[in-house]
């Protein structure tokens, strides 16, 4: 009898650092989009025949952090290994007392997100140079943001303390001595952290909360709060943020299937410009719309497409390459492209 073909299932998708292209964990092995293009949506994939339940791409390069998952895992879900697609081996492994729960990977540091701590790794000699313990008992849901460009190494996290939901911005010197910022906050015990991010530079961070109305923008310098972005329901949840190169604009996807966008411009031009003690901004939505399905990831495209593009990638697989207006506000959002499918599932 003939053993029944595996299905390609999704595990896992993100984007690399400059979100030219989608990496894709499947039951059987991965994928590698890339992005770049209108009018093709080329692929490689390599199969293990084994699960893929976490891949990050190392910027645009043929280095990949693979963690396994699935069924049938390709490695324990508590190792990470550190491989290279050209030479199709690894580089290096690590192994963490709990499995590992998100990564992310820079030329000079690994962050590897497990069930209590959260680790960061040098890359020269693959030793830990920061392990944060993540001091909770009830608390269902740590969010976190990591700096991706080179020499800048800022990590925002939440942590619960009693009836308050802390953010801790924590800054890395060249020599990784780290000094700590607790961000001016007024979330409560109910306001669980959904998603943040960082901008390409790292001078601003977005927060997003559960049963809140407002995406906040905070300086990352001092921890104040700049933005306000009003998100009309905080009944919604929130799955990904994402920042345009220049900062003129932000999209932010909801499990609603719903994708916001921002025009932060006045906030990026205040941190720009270092006013002190101004007032805070508020925001309304720039333009949005809906997807056909509820779990998408977003992004800006970069130049190969063009400006005022955002990329979505559906849970299911299904690609979305959508237009709005940058100089036309409450413009509602034109999607243009939807036929270019993710063919996983045989």
């Amino acid at each position: 009898m003939l053993e029944k073909k595996k299905k390609k299932e999704i595990l896992y998708i993100s984007f690399n650092k400059d979100k030219s292209c989608l990496s894709v964990g499947l039951q059987t092995g991965y994928r590698i989009y890339d992005l770049t293009k209108k009018d093709s949506l080329f692929f490689y994939e390599r199969i293990f025949g084994k699960g893929i339940g976490i891949i990050e791409m190392l910027e645009k390069t043929n280095i990949l952090g693979l963690v396994g998952g699935g069924k049938e895992a390709f490695e324990i879900p508590s190792k990470l290994n550190i491989y290279d697609d050209k030479e199709g081996k690894n580089i290096a492994h690590l192994t963490f007392k709990s499995d590992v729960l998100n990564l992310r990977l820079k030329k000079d540091a690994i962050l590897v997100r497990c069930d209590h701590f959260i680790y960061l790794i040098d890359t020269i000699n693959f030793k830990s140079f920061d392990t944060i313990a993540l001091g909770y008992e009830k608390q269902k849901h740590i969010a976190f943001a990591f700096t991706l460009e080179p020499n800048v190494n800022k990590l925002g996290y939440n942590n619960t303390n009693g009836e308050k939901n802390e953010i801790i911005i924590n800054l890395y010197d060249k020599d990784n001595i780290k000094n700590s910022l607790a961000l001016k906050t007024n979330y409560k015990h109910n306001n669980i952290i959904s998603c943040m991010e960082f901008d390409k530079q790292g001078k601003l961070l977005a927060v997003t909360a559960n049963n809140y109305d407002y995406l906040i923008l905070y300086s990352a310098d001092d921890g104040k709060p700049i933005c306000k972005c009003h998100i009309n329901n905080n009944s919604v949840n929130s799955l990904y943020i994402s920042f345009e190169d220049n900062n003129e604009f932000l999209c932010l996807s909801l499990d609603t299937g719903e994708i916001l966008i921002f025009n932060i411009k006045l906030a990026n031009d205040r941190i720009n410009t270092f006013v002190p003690n101004g007032k805070e901004i508020k925001e309304e939505i720039w333009s949005n719309f809906y997807l056909p399905e509820k779990k998408a990831i977003c992004t800006f495209t970069g130049y190969e497409i063009g400006r005022a593009h955002i990329i979505c990638i559906g849970a299911k697989g299904n690609y979305y390459l959508v237009k709005y207006d940058i100089l036309q506000k409450n413009n509602l959002a034109l999607k243009i492209k939807e036929k270019y499918i993710l063919r996983i599932s045989n």
